[in-house]
């Protein structure tokens, strides 16, 4: 319990609180001599850093005192200094030191008599070392310290009382033995001191008593407090019993209260659950009043597409950006006969807003407040739609790719001759002669209706077969170089082309052929999209993604050659822009300046490469195509010279070509021969295993492509059948395909690609044979 000062007593006068004190020591008697131990423990409790500040101010001012005995006393000076800072303050500060101990504890009251006392007789013994009668204001310095014990040092009465008589006492009989005086001024002057003394002890005795009183009061304070606190305890027990009293008695009207409320929580439960239904679904619902066509209700979804504040706002405006109700709203369509809610309706749109496609589906429901209303879902098909467009496109792709196929085998057969006979031609006719430069024009002119031929295989996705690491900037070199370059400029004389290659293009892997023709479609359309002439640039760069660009189609992070082809003409429309690619679409007149299969080559020949399109176009600015095709590290090989036909002949080993087409059997047997090998042919695969089995042969020319029963790979694994180990090479007007690759894993060799060259079959013929002669342990070889 702490000492603590209240009010109470303003209104208890001290007569009434009959607490029992010693007269003399003022400690606790009688009933009320167990408060004494409390007492003593409180009192010490809240004087402790009290008595460590006072420590401080008495060390403090006894020893700025000390200037004063320099000024006032200079020849005793070093004696007074003694006094105050050799013995009294040393004491005080020790004092500070040990309040800090257990034992202050239990003694700290002894000691406040002996800081009264050590400092009443430092004064005391100042007065005597010093001369008369200036030495008499030190008992200024008495009374000091005697007012310092009794009042602000929180010592005890009969602790204090006890010091302040004893140092009193002692100055007393210092005067005494020091003044020179009558004894009546003795008298009256010792009088003095101890009136002063007896005021101090009375200020002590009145403060202490004060103390306890106040100390009996909050213990009794407390005890009430207890008594108060039983009560209220049984106040709160009687209040529960008529509380749970007055609870049964409510109960019947909270419960139909609870009724009510669980009810609306239900309704709020519910429309939370319909909000949160509403707003998982990824598509955007509505509800919009049909009559004022205000919307009432959005989803999260939707607010996401159209903005959050949509509610309170007409659909037709958030939806169409319109300032009025579409024409086509099919609100009337949602009602039957009678004006309610009927069937639903849908439909799909292009949002003239944002761009995309939506299927609608709507349906008029009875809102809240009986009203009718429409409840609209639009679901964004828009990806859909792009799966269908590519679909189509593929599909047409697809009809090319077969067309392609129905006519490529056939084209490459009728190519044949216009290729392999003018070759065997030219090594009859002798240089300088006027026949010689019509045959090559033959010649010329066949490969290049080959080159059409794996255009079109290209546009079929099945051309593509060169791997080799080409310079993309001498593709563009050679095309500008070209004739159909030049005959372009002069059918387009206000069209400006140039070109801004970058000198450190890093190799690409692919046919310049097909990169040929891919510029040259892109130039041309470019050409003929500037009618009042501008500028075409072709332009060549390294470019590293680090991140996927998003443009006409995604193109994936990576290392690319951009190849870019941009025109200043007329622009293509955007709807244009996005069927562009697609064979068959133009915007030309076909068969004058257009076939519709250009740019559908370009797209087949870039997806060949493993490659990407971007494609931008401002209409009345120009059009951009950015070719993006996968770089290389492998270095461009050098163009090998023409052999010599030595280099290629052979040394009159056996061949069997195998080929369903006359002509075909014919070029090939005439070319071999010229080649000193023995020939022999057949129509069909199963001819030649027929004649494998009656005569074996050194080596096969295989078409791939024989009647339907028998193809050129079932020929070859029956012909292993009946000769293990036979060589063969294999021809074919179409590109590599998986049967290809099948018969080479059965060890067939070269394929080589149809029209038929002499350099191109010889060196096959003897690669193969080479082959077999390394592998064959006995004999030379040949076969008979």
């Amino acid at each position: 319990m702490h000492l603590i000062q209240n009010n109470v007593d303003a209104v208890i006068s001290a007569s009434t609180l009959r607490v029992s004190l010693h007269p003399l020591t003022l400690a606790y008697t009688g009933k009320h001599r167990p408060l004494e131990p409390r007492f003593r423990e409180a009192y010490f409790s809240n004087s402790l850093d009290h008595l460590r500040r006072c420590k401080l101010y008495a060390i403090l001012f006894f020893s700025i005192f000390g200037v004063l005995d320099a000024y006032v006393f200079p020849q005793q000076k070093f004696h007074l200094w003694f006094i105050r800072y050799a013995l009294v303050c040393p004491v005080f500060l020790v004092g500070m030191v040990f309040s800090y101990s257990d034992a202050y504890r239990r003694l700290w009251q002894p000691i406040n008599a002996f800081y009264i006392m050590v400092t009443g007789f430092a004064y005391v013994a100042m007065v005597v070392i010093t001369p008369a009668p200036e030495s008499y204001f030190y008992g200024v310095g008495i009374i000091f310290c005697v007012f310092f014990g009794y009042t602000f040092i929180h010592a005890r009465f009969i602790t204090a009382s006890v010091a302040g008589l004893f140092v009193v006492g002692g100055y007393q009989a210092a005067m005494m033995w020091q003044m020179d005086a009558s004894g009546v001024i003795q008298l009256i002057f010792g009088a003095h001191f101890l009136g002063i003394n007896l005021l101090g002890m009375l200020i002590c005795y009145s403060i202490e008593s004060q103390q306890r009183k106040n100390f009996f009061l909050n213990h009794l304070l407390e005890k009430e407090k207890s008594k108060t606190d039983d009560i209220n305890r049984s106040l709160e027990k009687r209040v529960e019993s008529r509380t749970a009293a007055l609870q049964q008695i409510n109960r019947d009207l909270h419960k139909e209260v609870l009724e009510r409320k669980q009810a609306e929580a239900r309704v709020r439960a519910s429309h939370v659950q319909l909000e949160s239904i509403l707003d998982s679904i990824d598509t955007d619902i509505h509800v919009s009043d049909m009559e004022t066509r205000i919307i009432l209700l959005a989803n999260r979804h939707m607010k996401q597409t159209y903005g959050s504040a949509i509610v309170g706002q007409t659909c037709h405006h958030v939806i169409l950006g319109r300032d009025t109700p579409c024409h086509q709203c099919r609100n009337h369509l949602l009602l039957d006969e009678n004006g309610r809610p009927g069937d639903g309706c849908s439909w799909e749109e292009k949002n003239p807003v944002n761009g995309r496609w939506y299927i609608n589906y709507a349906r008029a429901i009875v809102w809240e407040d009986e009203r009718i209303v429409q409840l609209r879902v639009a679901t964004d098909i828009t990806a859909l739609k792009e799966m269908e467009a590519r679909l189509q496109r593929s599909r047409k792709m697809e009809a090319i790719g077969t067309l392609a196929g129905g006519v490529a085998h056939d084209l490459n057969n009728i190519l044949s001759g216009l290729v392999g006979y003018p070759e065997l031609l030219l090594m009859e006719i002798p240089e300088g002669s006027k026949m010689r430069k019509i045959v090559e024009t033959i010649k010329k002119s066949g490969e290049k209706a080959a080159i059409i031929v794996q255009d079109m295989l290209n546009l079929a996705r099945r051309g593509v077969s060169v791997t080799d690491a080409i310079a993309i900037n001498r593709v563009v070199q050679d095309y500008l170089d070209s004739p159909e370059l030049a005959s372009l400029k002069s059918a387009h004389p206000q069209v400006a082309i140039g070109a801004d290659l970058a000198p450190t293009v890093l190799n690409i892997v692919g046919s310049p052929v097909h990169l040929g023709k891919t510029i040259m479609n892109l130039v041309t359309n470019a050409a003929e999209a500037m009618p009042e002439g501008g500028q075409i640039t072709i332009s060549t760069r390294n470019c590293y993604l680090d991140r996927p660009l998003l443009g006409f189609e995604t193109v994936p992070e990576g290392e690319y050659v951009r190849l870019r082809v941009a025109d200043t003409g007329i622009g293509i429309a955007a709807s244009d822009l996005e069927r562009i690619f697609e064979p068959f679409y133009t915007k030309k007149k076909m068969g004058r300046s257009g076939s519709g299969l250009g740019m559908a080559v370009v797209w087949g020949t870039v997806k060949d490469h493993r490659g990407f399109i971007d494609a931008r176009s401002i209409q009345d600015q120009g059009t951009v195509f950015d070719l993006y095709l996968p770089i290389t590290r492998q270095d461009v090989e050098q163009e090998a010279e023409a052999l010599p036909l030595d280099r290629y002949r052979g040394a009159g080993e056996s061949v069997l070509v195998v080929d369903d087409i006359k002509e075909q059997r014919d070029l090939a047997a005439f070319m071999l021969k010229r080649l000193d090998y023995r020939v022999n042919t057949v129509a069909s695969g199963q001819e030649a295993v027929r004649f494998v089995r009656k005569m074996p042969v050194d080596i096969l020319v295989l078409d791939m492509i024989l009647t339907p029963e028998m193809d050129g790979l079932e020929t070859y694994r029956q012909i292993l059948a009946v000769s293990p180990g036979q060589k063969a090479i294999i021809a074919s007007g179409f590109s590599e395909s998986e049967r290809v690759l099948e018969t080479q894993r059965l060890g067939a060799g070269r394929y080589i690609r149809k029209p038929y060259r002499l350099e191109q079959i010889g060196l096959a013929l003897q690669e193969q044979l080479a082959a077999k002669e390394r592998n064959t342990p006995l004999g030379d070889g040949k076969r008979t």
